[in-house]
């Protein structure tokens, strides 16, 4: 009996630790989790095309915006704007029924596409344009491929824009992103070699 009681205690010992590492790590802080790399080693390329510049609208870690907590970017590009691959790999999940305009932004999801990378790792693309996406689940996207165009879709303040986020695995799960910079990238960068809101950026070229 005495044993019995010992390994419900041991499991309930065990499960404390891993609810209570778990949630040190959901309240680790978007800036501690914003350790950027050098950019010119980046597995990433931006997510629009060569010769191509753009506003970075919302950068990481937006204590005022939607990327409180988020390692993402976004980009103001226009409704019809062409969306690159920042980084092959293979779909994993599209969404692309949702209007442009919605009446009611609360009331609608945004069109997106999930990417799966050889490391696990998943991009993240939103707010794409309504039944534009070229690509389906299962297919293999090439870096720089034409995927979608960027659209107006979900909420979004109704200012278009291409939201872009990379996670560290599939299903996406906020706290665990990774800090993507891009090695085509032609701008300036924070102390952690982030992008930096409201500056441009130029799409170079790459190998």
């Amino acid at each position: 009996m005495c044993t019995h009681k010992y390994s419900i205690l041991l499991v309930i010992l065990i499960l404390f630790f891993i609810t209570l590492n778990d949630c040190k790590t959901a309240k680790r802080t978007c800036k501690a989790r914003a350790k950027f790399g050098d950019p010119f080693k980046s597995e990433y390329i931006l997510p629009f095309p060569v010769g191509k510049r753009y506003v970075c609208s919302q950068s990481y870690c937006n204590p005022n915006g939607g990327h409180k907590n988020q390692l993402a970017y976004d980009f103001a590009l226009l409704i019809g704007d062409s969306v690159l691959a920042a980084r092959s790999g293979v779909v994993t999940e599209i969404k692309q029924d949702q209007p442009d305009t919605p009446k009611d932004e609360t009331l609608v999801t945004h069109n997106y596409i999930m990417i799966e990378h050889v490391d696990g790792s998943v991009a993240f693309y939103a707010h794409l344009k309504q039944n534009s996406i070229r690509i389906k689940p299962g297919d293999t996207v090439e870096q720089g491929e034409l995927i979608a165009l960027s659209g107006n879709s979900g909420y979004t303040a109704n200012f278009p824009h291409l939201h872009f986020g990379v996670y560290k695995s599939y299903p996406p799960v906020e706290t665990k992103d990774v800090p993507v910079n891009f090695r085509n990238a032609d701008g300036p960068l924070d102390e952690n070699n982030g992008l930096i809101a409201d500056k441009w950026y130029k799409a170079l070229k790459y190998k």
